[in-house]
């Protein structure tokens, strides 16, 4: 009879020096992070060479795909909390199985994803505004995207299973290749280059469905193949409901975060719309700015997480929460110097994204609002993921919902056309809420209510399923 393939298993993570273990998962996820972001900016570079009509066609198709990716990342949050729980507990048999329920949801996702491509593409881009060529150039960027959606479901949730066993740099691996690909097949396809046929926004669709597709490939070799974690066998590809029902009760609060904060983005973008171009200039000039401060906090985010849920099947509590504490007291470290750059340099960070003198004023005190409460947002971040971490999907969501619903959309409302503070009411909602969250977050982290969830989450996957099945393992201590 043939060995059985042997796994790697991640042993520092539950054991040893914590801050090694932090910064092996999250520098990987920093510069996954990057990547993800370098991704969508070569889109946009490449589009951009089209025409402003492509572009608003990029833009809008890409709303229209957080419906897809509130999905997406329902089953990889729940498929990484569980498998970093199982993992911990050395039930590497058991991640193996929850692997296999999150292939047929994915496969179940993507029949839902193309559904909606068959029959409400336009009527959800027209809700959102689309018309003309617009509408036309947005719904062929769409199609493509749902009708290989599974590409896109599979490369997030695999990445997400293999962190949550303790190897990110693998996801890394697969998402670089992706992306250099994704560079160089943008240019051919966009604009047409040499033998290839120019299919404009469409072509931008058609190489990010194709790179995620050969990131998929990597991903699934070194799950048959390689020297993995988690392996991926067809035995575990028969349906266990009770774990999908886990995955996705766990899931779905992650999936309501990602719906709230669109719900958000959408009611402050009108506001700041009403307020002329050069407000909604510097707006996207200081979001983006943020998006980029926030890249290292979702590594340790994410490091954080899997600690949590890792320690926690390890049976070591305090070990998980000194993982959070250390995660975000480094991404705070990381974040004061970059307090004081805005703090004394925000015009000049502004025009190095646009010599406009009035786009410099607003987005510099933009910047600056944000910077006072950049320590807020990293606890809001960390303690968030942490939470999702243990499968306490459901607190960081309403702590998430009271931030962004009750005090951002209302308090940036109330102070710019209530008060009449103009753009800086804005600035104070967006603070509002980071404080709130932040403190929040704190609050019901230090209360460990999340530990508690998680040994809900263990007794019902242990008690869930029959005896008989592979859960059997799961109910015999680990040696």
């Amino acid at each position: 009879m043939q060995n059985e393939r042997k796994r790697r298993v991640e042993k520092g993570l539950v054991e040893g020096k914590l801050s090694a273990s932090i910064w092996k998962l999250a520098v990987p996820m920093m510069v996954g992070g990057a990547l993800q972001d370098l991704f969508s900016m070569v889109d946009l570079f490449f589009v951009g060479k089209l025409g402003h009509i492509e572009v608003a066609a990029l833009s809008i198709a890409g709303t229209v795909v957080a419906v897809l990716m509130m999905l997406v990342q329902g089953i990889a949050v729940g498929t990484m909390a569980i498998v970093s729980h199982f993992t911990g507990e050395k039930h590497y048999e058991m991640s193996d199985e929850v692997l296999g329920q999150t292939l047929i949801l994915d496969i179940l996702g993507s029949i839902i994803i193309l559904f909606v491509s068959l029959y409400l593409i336009e009527p959800l881009l027209r809700l959102f505004g689309a018309s003309g060529e617009i509408l036309i150039y947005a719904a062929e960027y769409l199609k493509i995207n749902f009708n290989y959606s599974i590409f896109i479901f599979l490369f997030v949730s695999i990445s997400q299973a293999l962190q949550g066993s303790g190897d990110a740099k693998t996801p890394l691996y697969a998402l670089g290749i992706a992306n250099i690909l994704n560079i160089l097949l943008d240019p051919l396809l966009i604009m047409g280059y040499g033998p290839f046929p120019s299919m404009g926004v469409a072509g931008s669709a058609l190489a990010t469905v194709i790179t995620r597709g050969i990131g998929v490939i990597i991903l699934l070799a070194h799950l048959l193949f390689g020297h993995s974690t988690i392996h991926l066998k067809l035995t575990c590809l028969k349906p266990d409901f009770s774990l999908m029902k886990r995955i996705i009760n766990i899931g779905s609060f992650a999936s309501l975060q990602v719906f709230i904060r669109e719900i958000s983005f959408l009611f402050l973008m009108r506001l700041v719309t009403s307020f002329g171009a050069v407000t909604l200039a510097a707006y996207g000039i200081g979001s983006r700015i943020r998006m980029f401060i926030m890249v290292p906090g979702f590594g340790f985010a994410s490091a954080s997480a899997i600690l949590v849920g890792q320690n926690l099947g390890a049976d070591n509590p305090d070990r998980a929460k000194k993982s959070a504490w250390r995660a975000v007291t480094y991404y705070e470290i990381m974040l004061l110097p970059i307090v004081v750059l805005f703090l004394l340099f925000a015009p000049h960070i502004v025009s190095v994204f646009n010599d406009h003198p009035e786009v410099i004023t607003v987005g510099s005190s933009f910047l600056r609002y944000l910077a006072v409460t950049f320590p807020f947002l990293a606890f809001s971040l960390v303690f968030s993921q942490a939470m999702n971490g243990a499968g306490d999907t459901k607190t960081a969501t309403i702590v998430n919902s009271i931030g962004q619903l009750v005090f951002r959309i209302p308090f940036a409302y109330f102070f710019a056309l209530a008060v009449g503070l103009g753009y800086k009411g804005i600035w104070l909602g967006i603070n509002a809420s980071d404080i709130v969250q932040g403190i929040g977050m704190v609050i019901v982290f230090t209360s460990g209510h999340w530990i508690k969830v998680y040994k809900k989450h263990k007794k019902k996957l242990a008690y869930g399923m029959q005896p008989s099945e592979i859960s059997q393992d799961y109910l015999v201590p680990p040696q």
